[in-house]
């Protein structure tokens, strides 16, 4: 294959226009025909190509970005396939759409790294549509991976375009990956309740926020504070409600405190003052100095 600069480009485009002008219309006829029919085998492959993917376990957005690369290699084959039968060099149109390529990658270089980035996302598979993920320091429900962004659906309602780029290169946290988180919580009681009588009241929050059967449930004493004693809550609970069961075992915890009659205490200083002594002198010692 030839040296191709920008010069000889511009060359082979005007060489490339008066081959197309010679062209015999029959030949022309004949190319958009190929066209024509090419356009719908390529619709007809990527429906099956759709129909294979999705008995697959790839997530819908994978194969979404796999269809996309498919129909761009499909559509550069035709390409070529048309050239060469209307004579055009072939080799010498394949240069021609480096350079070309070439010059739009130097302009578009993030949204090339992006789309790097999601074949990366594709290939490693981090997280899937619908899990519920923290990617460069946003939580959230993936919607879509797309060729260039991720999309994520916040849980205030936001949806957020991450560049692939920045998600490959992320430190990436799936929460539904597993299908299971641990439930953690700290409840402090003052010293006046008993420990017994307050460890029985967090185990009927823990029993009332159904925890996975069968995973070990965590309910000791973790620290000795100041004004009260610290305590230590832990379950298993389903992954897809972590956020709805996080807030009940909150609320119900304070039920049942306040049915045991667990004082819930807060940090409290306790302040002890003294009368001053008298500064003025007993009769004993006025008498002694006296004599």
């Amino acid at each position: 294959m030839r040296h191709f600069s920008q010069k000889t480009a511009v060359e082979e485009l005007k060489n490339l226009g008066d081959l197309l002008r010679q062209v015999p219309i029959r030949h022309a006829l004949i190319a958009l025909a190929i066209l024509a029919v090419s356009i719908l085998v390529i619709q007809l492959l990527i429906r099956l190509v759709d129909r294979l993917l999705r008995k697959t376990r790839l997530d819908s957005s994978h194969y979404r970005f796999l269809e996309t690369l498919l129909r761009i290699v499909l559509y550069f084959c035709v390409l070529m396939m048309i050239a060469s039968f209307l004579g055009i060099d072939v080799s010498s149109l394949v240069a021609l759409i480096s350079v070309f390529t070439l010059a739009i990658s130097l302009s578009v270089q993030n949204v090339l790294s992006n789309v790097a980035g999601g074949m990366m996302v594709i290939g490693t598979k981090p997280f899937k549509q619908g899990d519920y993920v923290s990617v460069d320091g946003l939580e959230g429900t993936i919607d879509e991976i797309g060729v260039v962004y991720t999309r994520l659906h916040t849980i205030d309602n936001r949806s957020v375009l991450i560049p692939n780029s920045k998600v490959a290169a992320a430190t990436i946290e799936n929460f539904s990956a597993l299908g299971k988180r641990r439930l953690s919580l700290t409840v402090s009681a003052a010293y006046t309740s008993e420990p017994e009588r307050v460890m029985q009241a967090l185990h009927r929050a823990v029993d009332r926020c159904e925890p996975l059967p069968g995973e070990p449930v965590v309910v000791e004493i973790q620290d000795f504070g100041d004004s009260a004693i610290a305590y230590d809550v832990a379950l298993w609970i389903p992954a897809s409600d972590f956020l709805g069961r996080r807030w009940r075992l909150r609320r119900l915890v304070w039920e049942e405190f306040k049915a045991a009659g667990v004082e819930m205490t807060y940090p409290h200083l306790n302040v002890h003052l003294e009368a001053p002594k008298s500064e003025v002198p007993d009769r004993e010692s006025q008498e002694t100095k006296s004599e």
